[in-house]
């Protein structure tokens, strides 16, 4: 789905319950006002989520690669520094 159609459905959706809480204010139907007010903070989430960028899987499965390559480096480095100064004494 395209940025602009999800942003379409959101305003028409938010529109539909907007009109639908206020139709039930004036009824006086207040668990209709209050279902719909829910639907609306519903629908502001669901989008909010939807527009945020999160790490597919193969950028957390490459970041912990790395992470991975650079601790064994690190211990690689550390074990041949400690050899080294063994050997010095």
């Amino acid at each position: 789905m395209t940025y602009r159609t999800r942003y379409k459905l959101t305003l028409i959706a938010a529109a539909f319950l907007a009109l639908v809480t206020l139709l039930a204010i004036g009824s006086k139907m207040e668990t209709v006002a209050t279902a719909s007010i829910a639907g609306m903070m519903t629908i502001l989430s669901a989008y909010i989520w939807s527009q945020t960028t999160r790490p597919s899987k193969n950028e957390r499965t490459t970041k912990l690669a790395r992470k991975q390559a650079a601790s064994k480096n690190r211990i690689s480095r550390l074990s041949r520094l400690r050899r080294s100064r063994a050997l010095e004494y």
